[in-house]
């Protein structure tokens, strides 16, 4: 029923098809994959998707599958745009990190000591609200998405009404999702930088990494090769009209391809170090992985009750949680129509 982009990591729901190292054998893997993808994709009756797969540093595996449009016969390949929506949130966590490993900010630091016009509507919580707490989800603000996916304001505006937004919760007394604070953090990221979020990240990130294929707004996506947003409606699949986050770009509004989504992956698995040097310190790119906030059952993935994790917490733009044994951080992304993982 949507159009799906899958970043997938080496995570043990992919032991299997690595369990041997000969070429030969992980070929055969690959081909299994490759029928599996395939049915599954018929099965949720998606029009297309497409898949990377990094494992020991190489890109093993990159494809695209199916149509960019229901009703044509545009084929999805590996440099197809499709929107990584929500999996924004960790590129935009490591801008940030790269401005604190620059000594320009500090994790710590308040927010109004960069923003001082922000203000919410318990004035101790202004006070206190802490770089960290923007990626986190843990202010005590609840989900506000009515700022800026049902309107048109611009982010200036949007962020002038969170002021008149009631607190939901205790201040880092609980997790409800809050893109807004992404928002936020993009904000601090260009008062810092001296530029425009969408600026920064592409020549920090998508640059150094090669990633010339990916855009930082939809709006800068100017290529016929981009899926489009499919919904099942009057008993049928359908297209639907474009749903965009450049509204609050920091918290999903990057497009990519799954060929430019593996070299981000092969980053992050290699503790954020690429060709020609790394993005950030060890520890700081260890920081982004460290566990901030609890992760409430009803806050939850629905995965859950199939994957039953005895831990479920919140990093710096990354879900976690364990399975058979093994930690793992991982990140969705939504919009209409549209579906990401990394």
């Amino acid at each position: 029923m949507k159009s799906w982009f899958l970043f997938c990591i080496s995570m043990p729901v992919f032991s299997t098809l690595y369990a041997q190292s000969k070429s030969a054998q992980l070929g055969g893997k690959i081909i299994a994959f490759d029928q599996y993808a395939a049915k599954e994709m018929q099965q949720w009756q998606i029009p297309g998707m497409a898949i990377a797969i990094v494992r020991n540093n190489e890109i093993i595996y990159s494809k695209g599958f199916g149509i960019r449009k229901i009703g044509s016969t545009e084929k999805v390949d590996t440099k197809t745009y499709f929107s990584c929506a929500s999996t924004t949130k960790a590129m935009t966590a490591t801008c940030m990190g790269i401005l604190v490993d620059e000594g320009k900010v500090q994790w710590n630091d308040p927010v109004q000591k960069f923003l001082p016009e922000f203000m919410l509507s318990d004035p101790y919580v202004t006070r206190e609200l802490t770089i960290a707490d923007l990626f986190i989800h843990n202010t005590g603000v609840g989900n506000t998405d009515f700022l800026w996916s049902e309107n048109s304001l611009s982010e200036e505006e949007i962020l002038s009404r969170m002021k008149l937004v009631k607190p939901a919760y205790s201040f880092r007394g609980s997790f409800i999702y809050q893109n807004i604070f992404y928002l936020v953090a993009g904000k601090v990221i260009e008062k810092i930088a001296g530029k425009p979020w969408h600026v920064f990240i592409k020549e920090r990130i998508f640059d150094p990494l090669a990633m010339y294929r990916t855009k930082a707004v939809y709006k800068q996506v100017n290529d016929e090769n981009h899926a489009y947003p499919h919904f099942f409606a009057d008993k049928k699949i359908t297209v639907i009209d474009k749903s965009l986050a450049d509204g609050i770009g920091p918290a999903g509004s990057v497009s990519s391809c799954a060929d430019d989504i593996a070299l981000w992956m092969k980053c992050i698995l290699d503790c954020s170090k690429y060709n020609n040097g790394r993005l950030v310190k060890p520890a700081t790119w260890n920081y982004l992985f460290k566990p901030k906030t609890l992760v409430p059952e009803s806050q939850f993935y629905p995965t859950q009750y199939l994957t039953k994790p005895n831990f479920t917490t919140y990093a710096m733009g990354w879900f976690q949680q364990d399975y058979k044994g093994y930690k793992i951080n991982y990140h969705t992304g939504s919009l209409a129509g549209e579906v990401a993982i990394h």
